[in-house]
């Protein structure tokens, strides 16, 4: 009797895809805002990996902190790839690369071919963040870092109806996919364990994403208003049938009313692991 065909490997997705209303807060992205945690274990010689780089503006960043090393960026979407890329002539930024790449699938990279790996907002979109971490343990050379910052929660102040439900639909979007979902960024470390990491050679921290001034609630608040109204966020959730054309118009209420309150604010918890293998 043959033994049953293995199933295929689960692949890599990015839940709310690569809109202009997405990538209107991914370009906000920087070394400083997004990535300050790794910034003292940098050698300027060192090579980094910087998977789900999406536009290239942290990747970017790190040029000027390896000036003598090589930063490569690697996303799923060729299309987005492409935007890195024009934004980032090699004239301008001799020692980085972008190119399309899947953590799941397996990199094109030998063993051992980097001094860091960075992940940020990435692996909680990985349907197996552990198999995904195990690959880059893999190019990772010894004695070389993984860094990883993901959201674990979203905090909303007032806490109204809508934005609690903009919360739960986010939830789920992750979860379609098989991904772990918002929440579960407090087990990073956990992963990076499983994956061949040892405890003893990790640091576990946080920091957090706060948005409070009016300037920050009108562009912060319209964001995930523009989500909603995307067919990439707001007809995903419809399609799941997460939230129906009533509920988003009641969210986006409840995101006016937001940005308008002057007492309303926005903090993110994000979690941190350094982690050397």
């Amino acid at each position: 009797m043959s033994s049953p065909t293995p199933a295929p490997p689960p692949k890599s997705t990015y839940t709310q895809g690569h809109s202009p209303s997405v990538l209107a807060s991914h370009t906000t992205r920087t070394v400083s805002n997004s990535a300050s945690f790794l910034l003292p274990h940098l050698l300027p010689t060192h090579t980094l990996l910087d998977i789900g780089c999406g536009p290239g503006t942290i990747t970017s960043g790190f040029c000027t902190h390896l000036p003598h090393g090589h930063i490569t960026g690697i996303d799923l979407s060729s299309a987005v790839i492409s935007q890195a890329q024009s934004l980032h002539p090699p004239e301008k930024f001799p020692n980085l690369t972008f190119e399309t790449g899947d953590i799941l699938e397996g990199l094109k990279y030998d063993d051992a071919s980097f001094d860091v790996v960075y992940f940020h907002q990435t692996v909680l979109h990985l349907p197996d963040p552990v198999r995904g971490l195990r690959e880059a343990r893999r190019v990772l050379k010894l004695g070389g870092i993984l860094a990883m910052r993901e959201t674990d929660t979203l905090n909303w102040y007032p806490e109204l109806p809508g934005l609690r439900k903009y919360n739960d639909c986010l939830h789920g979007m992750l979860e379609s996919t098989g991904a772990p979902g918002l929440t579960r960024a407090r087990g990073l470390h956990t992963w990076a364990r499983q994956a061949g990491f040892g405890r003893e050679n990790m640091e576990v921290g946080a920091g957090t994403t706060v948005y409070a001034t009016p300037e920050e609630r009108q562009w912060w608040g319209m964001v995930h208003v523009n989500r909603l109204r995307a067919e990439e966020v707001g007809g995903k959730m419809k399609s799941l049938g997460l939230i129906v054309d009533d509920g988003v118009e009641e969210v986006v209420g409840d995101f006016e009313r937001w940005i308008k309150d002057p007492d309303g604010w926005y903090a993110a918890l994000q979690c941190e692991v350094l982690a050397k293998k």
